[in-house]
């Protein structure tokens, strides 16, 4: 992969690496990774980048212009980063999304693909580096639900440096726990549930943590989570579910993609916070047309 990196630079000695809007571990944990990758190889990397910023802090809003080259790090779809003048590619996990050119590994995380490089270039990864990664492998898989003997090999290989328990680390990265707690409140007092021959789908809005908001409705017993908060971009609608195909339909409602249990739609539509439930309510009867209310 590394060789394929290289041709994918074409030359360049500057670059920028750009994650998704409002980061989350993984893509910060993808994107450091990266930043060490290609300082390795010869690149000097001017900044990490977290459109909208990230709860981890430790990358910066601003785009920078005078790169030659973006990397891409946890990108399913151009319409999670800012317009991009110049050339760029992406290292993700995503297994659909928009038609971008670079390197796509099936992985439950991109901190494995990442990781996979920082081996193959000889990189020493630094403690806070680490720590970040276990941090993102762990909360990328569902909290390991989805992964697999390589991501757990991966996951102790790194454990092994830092000498911690995953506990330890886990506990260790937490941030803005109470905003996190009240969204989580939020989404169940929003929560909307439906029969459907896909099994319950449940839907929610939160303004913030639609992840963990929807981790939660899946550990309720829901078979579908749909959450859905409103963006700069439109309506972003974080979907995960057990075993239905969420990436597909995030990618038949606008943009967006991710894998088969767990994906983000992007709808283009400037909706007030009030409509989001009916928005949701369309989303269901797509996938069901005979779905029925269970609780509202």
């Amino acid at each position: 992969m590394l060789r394929q990196v290289i041709e994918l630079l074409g030359g360049a000695r500057r670059a920028a690496v750009v994650t998704h809007r409002r980061a989350d571990a993984d893509a910060l944990a993808c994107a450091k990774i990266l930043q060490l990758v290609l300082e390795r190889i010869g690149v000097t990397v001017v900044a990490v980048v977290c459109p909208e910023g990230s709860p981890l802090g430790g990358c910066t809003k601003e785009l920078p212009r005078d790169v030659d080259v973006y990397v891409l790090a946890d990108v399913a779809t151009l319409s999670q980063v800012p317009p991009l003048q110049g050339r760029y590619f992406r290292v993700d996990h995503h297994y659909v999304g928009d038609d971008i050119p670079g390197i796509v590994l099936r992985r439950p995380s991109c901190a494995e693909v990442a990781l996979k490089l920082a081996e193959e270039a000889g990189v020493e990864l630094p403690p806070e580096v680490i720590k970040l990664a276990v941090l993102g492998i762990y909360t990328d898989t569902g909290r390991l639900r989805r992964a697999d003997a390589e991501t757990l090999r991966a996951l102790a290989k790194l454990l092994e440096k830092t000498g911690g328990t995953l506990g330890d680390l886990v506990e260790e990265g937490k941030v803005e726990e109470f905003q996190r707690v009240v969204a989580l409140l939020k989404g169940v007092k929003r929560l909307e549930a439906y029969r459907s021959s896909v099994g319950i789908i449940c839907t929610s809005h939160v303004g913030a943590y639609e992840a963990d908001v929807a981790a939660l409705l899946l550990s309720m017993g829901c078979g579908v989570a749909l959450v859905a908060s409103r963006k700069e971009d439109g309506v972003h609608v974080v979907m995960r579910s057990r075993g239905f195909d969420v990436a597909t339909l995030a990618k038949s409602l606008g943009a967006g993609g991710g894998h088969k249990e767990a994906a983000v739609a992007i709808i283009r539509e400037d909706v007030a916070k009030t409509q989001l439930p009916r928005l949701l309510r369309r989303i269901v009867k797509q996938m069901d047309a005979n779905a029925e209310p269970l609780v509202q």
